[in-house]
């Protein structure tokens, strides 16, 4: 059966945000990494924060230019800078457009991933922090409250507010479920995707941020601790808590490892997701606030220097 291009590009959304960037690195006999990642960096705009990937090309928010600049994933290569809302945070891909929150305008921007032309923007919450696309809808984080929203992302249409935890910021989907972190609850949220049924809120350290999933278990970071936190999904067990450095942030997996952004050390952190360990740690640039994986590569804003880091595997 020969699939229109919209669904390949939501089947490969879906490989990434499930299962993660196939990346190249390999193991030795301990279990450390033996891949050797080198670096370079591009200029974006003002005060960058989150990042994405298209499948083609890689995204970034500038939260002080009130515009995402587009880069091809590649080679780095500026291919543009497009006005959206207010403080631009973080961003989700559906398959075909980039939506953005905008954390001071309360609004998404809907933009055509293909050219940047804004398609819509949308009302639907306050403080929107985190986005994320489930395969179906697209769900945001409203930070100053306890609540998520989700969209229909044909024309914005308001589906739902969910309750959650206090301060709700990243947000997560693992095939079947959304995940929520509340950094002013001190938990994460587990919501059934299909309807928002609440189907458990689980405790966890002292100021829970990001998520990412591996493909079996959640993995949280907790900025204040310094540390990263594993739970198993069909429970919310807590199965292990890992040092992030010193002031984990943003997190994301490669489809072998997890990658944790340290804001406090200007480093990326390799981490494996069997024991924990942080295998590698990479310079990142300056307060490396958002980190995500291509398939390949792994990229990392840096807010100090208004640059993106591609940090990239030796040959």
């Amino acid at each position: 059966m020969r699939y229109p291009l919209p669904v390949l590009l939501v089947i490969l959304l879906l490989v990434i945000s499930l299962a993660g960037c196939a990346g190249p690195s390999t193991t030795n006999g301990n279990g450390a990494s033996s891949t050797t990642y080198l670096h370079t960096t591009f200029s974006v705009g003002d005060g960058p924060r989150g990042v994405c990937f298209d499948g083609q090309n890689i995204w970034v928010a500038n939260s002080y230019g009130d515009d995402v600049t587009k880069l091809r994933a590649s080679d780095g290569e500026f291919l543009g800078n497009f006005t959206v809302g207010t403080a631009p945070r973080r961003f989700c891909f559906d398959g075909e457009n980039i939506w953005v929150a905008g954390y001071e305008s309360d609004s998404l921007t809907k933009l055509r991933a293909s050219d940047g032309e804004v398609l819509g923007t949308f009302h639907v919450g306050h403080r929107p922090r985190d986005v994320r696309f489930d395969g179906d809808n697209i769900w945001m984080t409203s930070h100053s409250g306890c609540t998520v929203t989700k969209l229909r992302p044909s024309d914005g249409q308001m589906l739902g507010h969910f309750l959650v935890g206090l301060y709700p910021q990243g947000i997560c989907f693992e095939g079947e479920n959304v995940w929520v972190a509340n950094v002013g609850g001190l938990s994460v949220t587990k919501l059934r995707a299909s309807d928002g049924e609440l189907l458990g809120t689980f405790d966890v350290g002292e100021s829970p941020r990001f998520l990412a999933f591996d493909g079996e278990n959640m993995w949280i970071t907790d900025t204040d601790s310094g540390s990263v936190v594993k739970m198993r999904t069909s429970d919310g067990e807590i199965l292990g808590t890992y040092s992030g450095g010193e002031s984990p942030y943003d997190i994301c997996f490669d489809g072998e490892y997890i990658w944790v952004s340290d804001l406090r050390l200007n480093q990326a952190h390799k981490l494996s997701t069997s024991t924990g360990e942080i295998l590698d740690s990479y310079e990142a640039g300056g307060a490396p606030y958002g980190i995500c994986c291509d398939g390949e590569n792994i990229w990392v804003t840096n807010y100090v220097y208004d640059t993106v880091t591609k940090l990239y595997p030796e040959e």
